[in-house]
């Protein structure tokens, strides 16, 4: 007689994650945590968290819209452009809805409406969270105007600073903070690094480079790493969150004069290639760059788009001078490109080719990022630890 086949009475926390992290969409993720306490402490793991949301890249974190930040305003100076139009019942409404406070007023000295010593800088933009710098104290702030929550930060250590940048990584709770800044003494570029367990500056790198960052060059997030472009176009420096080292990186020349951004692609064997997205003659073009033996750069042209040319003119009715000129990148974001032409913002999806007018005004003088927040949502994780 055939011995009676094993029964599983319960499944440890270990076996439910490997049965989570396999579920196809994240909002099943959710649905299965509602449904037992065992299931929602099994979900609320870190580690987990943070490999379910690298397993689901085209949808963690979730994409909200786009922020447009107009810096010489003294009211509306910080707009969400929402990607969707809201529902009551969806959570990009829930998220970033009424609840939000996109003034910042819970900054100290009234966020970014204050004045004089109280003003406050927008330095980045990652992952629904704000980096500020006030410009009386010097001191930083990060601020997340959905949960209305921020901390403040030591000003950077005495020096020349000539660039900033947020890193969070797939919506964890803890962030980082860099500063490029010029050393006095050597002339060389140092990285001053930041992260919210410390809150303490540490000088980790440098690299020797006559060139400052581009006037408006802002931060970049990349395959664990993060991207500035230098004066005249031809270098990037980049900071590698994983070495602690910075370097600098050749551009293909197609990409000197242009407008892009960096992104992860979300498959393994990508780890090792940075991909830049740009538009030329009016056809989004996807370009691979890898380390080859001299320590240098070497591109290829991966993609190609079709050409968005007439769907621009039917959509906006440009005149001939606008032909003439390219859409600029302004970046991308969980698989979704936004661009602007001069008084006008679109968003590609980059899967489906889909083109779309986004409502907005005055958007050729406004700061604009794309809008995230960490998917799936931080009650899952309500202690805040390391997810």
């Amino acid at each position: 007689m055939a011995p009676a086949a094993a029964v599983i009475f319960a499944l440890g926390d270990d076996l439910l994650r490997e049965v989570f992290v396999r579920l196809p969409d994240p909002a099943d993720l959710l649905r299965a945590a509602a449904a037992c306490k065992p299931f929602l402490r099994a979900a609320r793991n870190p580690p987990f968290l943070r490999r379910f949301r690298r397993r689901h890249p085209s949808s963690c974190p979730h994409l909200l819209g786009c922020v447009l930040l107009f810096p010489n305003r003294r009211e509306d100076n910080l707009q969400l452009i929402p990607l969707n139009p809201p529902s009551s019942s969806s959570s990009s409404a829930a998220a970033g809805g009424g609840g939000a406070d996109f003034d910042l007023s819970f900054l100290p000295g009234g966020g970014l409406l204050g004045q004089g010593a109280d003003a406050w800088k927008h330095l980045d933009c990652r992952n629904g969270w704000f980096l500020l710098k006030n410009m009386g104290s010097q001191e930083l702030a990060v601020a997340d105007p959905v949960s209305r929550w921020y901390v403040s930060l030591p000003p950077a250590p005495a020096g020349r600073a000539v660039g900033y940048g947020l890193f969070a990584d797939h919506g964890d709770s803890e962030f980082r903070v860099i500063c490029v800044s010029r050393d006095a003494a050597s002339g060389a570029l140092r990285a001053l690094f930041l992260s919210s367990r410390e809150l303490s500056w540490a000088d980790v790198a440098s690299v020797a480079s006559e060139r400052d960052l581009a006037a408006g060059s802002r931060a970049m997030q990349a395959n664990r790493s993060l991207y500035w472009r230098l004066k005249g176009g031809e270098r990037m420096v980049a900071f590698s969150m994983t070495s602690m080292e910075l370097s600098l990186l050749d551009l293909p020349p197609d990409l000197q004069k242009l407008s892009f951004d960096a992104f992860d692609r979300g498959k393994e064997e990508d780890a090792n290639v940075l991909h830049l997205l740009t538009m030329s003659g009016f056809r989004i073009e996807v370009w691979a760059g890898t380390a080859d033996a001299d320590g240098g750069m070497a591109w290829r042209r991966v993609d190609k788009s079709v050409r968005f040319h007439k769907v621009l003119t039917e959509t906006i009715k440009p005149t001939v001078h606008s032909y003439q000129h390219e859409l600029d990148v302004i970046g991308v974001a969980v698989g979704v490109v936004f661009l602007r032409q001069w008084n006008h913002l679109f968003s590609i999806d980059i899967e489906t080719m889909k083109f779309r007018m986004l409502p907005s005004k005055d958007c050729e003088v406004a700061l604009i990022y794309p809008y995230t927040i960490a998917w799936p949502p931080s009650f899952l994780n309500p202690a805040g630890q390391g997810a």
